[in-house]
């Protein structure tokens, strides 16, 4: 048990000397440092827009309502107006 505490005690005497003997002194200005190399995350990017797309003006149009494309028609049910109103009265209460 002597010998292996003895043993523990001498690499962790040693191994501060070992650890410095490697790393340059940080506070050396003139140290050299090993050059870094990243890959970039760009790198083989593809962007997701492939051609031509229509501008808002042209979406707009395809979607506006008269246009007979794929709108929605309102058709007016029998019963749904009351003496010549509507029944989407503002401000009133309800008859």
């Amino acid at each position: 048990m002597r010998t292996i505490s003895a043993a523990l005690i001498g690499a962790g005497a040693v191994l501060p000397l070992l650890a410095h003997a490697a790393l340059p002194d940080p506070t050396d200005a003139g140290a050299s440092v090993p050059a870094v190399t990243v890959q970039s995350a760009f790198d083989g990017y593809k962007s997701w827009q492939d051609g031509e797309t229509p501008g808002w003006q042209q979406l707009n149009r395809a979607v506006a309502p008269g246009q007979g494309k794929t709108g929605t028609k309102h058709i007016q049910q029998a019963g749904s107006q009351r003496e010549g109103k509507s029944g989407h009265e503002h401000g009133g209460e309800s008859k």
